[in-house]
């Protein structure tokens, strides 16, 4: 059955994939009782396919601290007394839409262990059937491979999921061989020639590149770091350049960097940082997120010795990919070798008059 509307099939207690299975859901729209959640939510998170910091409870609820315009509507799962799934949605246009908030974010998804359909599935019928007021339920930032995207196949096999989804943009990716030495011998002589020359130009320099650890570099000290590096290339053009958006920064990054969720490479002179990349971590992946320099590096390509320092790091850390995450950049391209979209689904409710 084919629904041009978007809408999710009302008899998806009947289909083999949906499977309640003893769970309960519920929708919190309360600040404090999402941040009581925090610990829970989280040890879901570790199970899933999700991003570790976007999808996050200290990113949802920084974002929503720092955009009181949106209203928290966070539906959870629970199988027994176990939190099995979250769905994190944030409510927008005068409370008409439903959708996740992806404030700073590159990819958005529901959460829950990876195996557990029924669960993301029941977040997604709930979100359509229950009485909630808004009458649209917007996933947008979603991969192909998302739980969402997953859930709504299993539950409609015939694939009419295929319509509602648009794809937005591209994203480069790097599939990871077994060392940096492995990557090496991929690229072509001229490509690490390059390379070679510009690691020269910054060793001339006194300019080294290399991990920044919290045990070393006080994770309160990060957000200021990279606000004053990404700030003197990007200017007003940047989606930092708001007094929200660096308070932000400062609340979100120095925890997440802490647990190794936001991971951060730096080109050092000395003890003075004159180039960073923060990257997220994603399940299998190390995905650059944000960065600046110093225009006095730009002699030497700073963004390459840094992207070059992150996917050894990535393979260090014997991860799967080296992601690039959304934008198709053509510099991206050379480093690159896979690609994937990311998309929105809009869904209306069950529930409109």
């Amino acid at each position: 059955m084919r629904e041009h509307s978007g809408r999710l099939r009302g008899d998806m207690q009947d289909d083999k994939s949906f499977n309640p299975d003893s769970l309960t859901f519920r929708a919190l729209t309360e600040l404090p009782d999402i941040i009581a959640l925090a610990p829970e939510w989280d040890a879901v998170l570790e199970l899933s396919n999700c991003n570790r910091a976007f999808s996050s409870s200290k990113w949802f609820i920084a974002t929503c601290r720092h955009h009181v315009a949106l209203q928290p509507y966070v539906i959870i799962a629970r199988r027994g007394e176990s939190l099995a799934g979250i769905l994190p949605l944030v409510l927008t246009d005068t409370a008409q839409v439903a959708a996740f908030p992806n404030y700073l974010t590159d990819y958005s998804d529901a959460i829950a262990a990876v195996d557990d359909s029924a669960a993301v599935s029941g977040l997604l019928h709930y979100a359509l059937s229950a009485p909630n007021g808004y009458q649209q339920l917007v996933l947008s930032n979603i991969r192909r491979d998302s739980h969402c995207l997953r859930a709504m196949q299993m539950i409609e096999p015939r694939g009419w999921i295929e319509e509602p989804f648009r794809e937005i943009v591209l994203c480069y990716y790097l599939q990871l061989p077994a060392s940096h030495d492995a990557f090496l011998k991929t690229k072509g002589s001229r490509f690490r020639k390059r390379l070679k020359r510009l690691e020269r130009l910054a060793d001339k320099s006194n300019l080294a590149a290399r991990e920044l650890e919290p045990d070393s570099f006080p994770p309160r000290l990060l957000p200021e770091a990279f606000l004053s590096l990404h700030l003197q290339r990007q200017n007003i053009k940047s989606c930092f350049a708001s007094a929200a958006a660096q308070s932000f920064v400062e609340e979100v990054v120095p925890a997440l960097f802490q647990e190794r969720m936001i991971r951060a490479c730096a080109l050092v002179d000395g003890d003075k940082l004159v180039a960073i990349d923060l990257y997220t971590m994603g399940s299998k992946s190390l995905c650059a997120w944000n960065g600046g320099f110093l225009a006095e590096a730009e002699h030497c390509s700073p963004g390459k010795l840094l992207i070059n320092a992150g996917i050894k790091l990535a393979c260090a850390l014997r991860l799967e990919e080296f992601d690039f995450m959304r934008g198709p950049e053509a510099y991206k391209t050379s480093w690159s070798n896979k690609t994937r979209s990311i998309g929105h689904v809009e869904l209306k409710t069950t529930n409109q008059t």
